[in-house]
């Protein structure tokens, strides 16, 4: 994998709309969500990996935020900022050209740093690591990290129910590094305090990967994002701890 294979794969997405990020629109809807409940209204937000906007584009809209989007892709960018426009938030946020490990100069401090799915496009465990020290220091004291990102761990018991009901495994994509949930548990200093780690999308890739998948399986019928039981899913409350995509809530003392 090469910096250059994966600008190009996402550059070729920058137009996709609401599934640039993902073919998975309600997993992007529960992260949404989750971004929503948890970041207060009128904060200042950073979102390192930002795609097309979108996340950013909703809080401005809903909570009243203010902030700075970053993105490795020019086209992701030149999209998030015909969307700010078109929904006229250009008061409010701003985007620009960079990587999460050597984001744009001068960026300041924020009261919320996020990113979705964005540290699993490094290339090894320690890039991950510098890129949330990178991170945290763009947090006010007392603001928060919402790492939103994929654990291998989480996949791995996913995938022990489906091998249980003879379904394929499911690996990760090939662009993707997945979090060692492990690793992750040596990131914390003195100033920088994991708070929580949720698993909110845990009811969501039960039912979607493990009964929805065996159900269609059996039936011969193509798998839809948009079925009812993952519809169904999406309303329900997290049980359990499966699937990959969780939350780590950083906090900076």
């Amino acid at each position: 994998m090469t910096v250059e294979s994966k600008l190009k794969f996402w550059q070729s997405r920058a137009d996709l709309g609401d599934t640039a990020g993902t073919n998975d629109f309600p997993l992007k809807n529960l992260e949404l969500e989750l971004i929503l409940q948890r970041v207060r209204p009128g904060s200042t937000v950073l979102d390192l990996g930002c795609g097309n906007g979108q996340t950013l584009l909703r809080l401005a809209q809903q909570n009243r935020c203010t902030g700075l989007g970053i993105d490795f892709s020019e086209k992701m960018v030149r999209e998030a900022e015909a969307a700010c426009k078109a929904a006229g938030c250009v008061e409010k946020l701003q985007f620009k050209i960079g990587s999460i490990l050597n984001p744009p100069s001068a960026i300041g401090e924020y009261d919320y740093a996020l990113t979705e799915r964005s540290l699993i496009n490094l290339d090894s465990l320690a890039q991950q690591q510098q890129a949330f020290l990178e991170i945290m220091r763009h947090v006010v004291r007392g603001g928060y990290y919402l790492m939103i990102e994929s654990s291998i761990q989480g996949l791995e018991r996913t995938n022990k129910l489906r091998q249980q009901l003879g379904l394929e495994k499911i690996d990760p994509p090939w662009h993707n590094l997945f979090i060692d949930e492990a690793a992750v548990l040596g990131w914390p200093t003195d100033e920088y305090l994991l708070e929580e780690v949720y698993p909110f999308t845990s009811t969501y890739h039960f039912l979607s990967r493990v009964v929805y998948a065996k159900l269609a399986s059996d039936r011969g019928e193509e798998l839809k994002y948009d079925s009812d039981i993952n519809k169904l899913a999406c309303k329900l409350p997290p049980i359990g701890d499966f699937g990959p995509v969780r939350l780590w809530l950083w906090h900076r003392r």
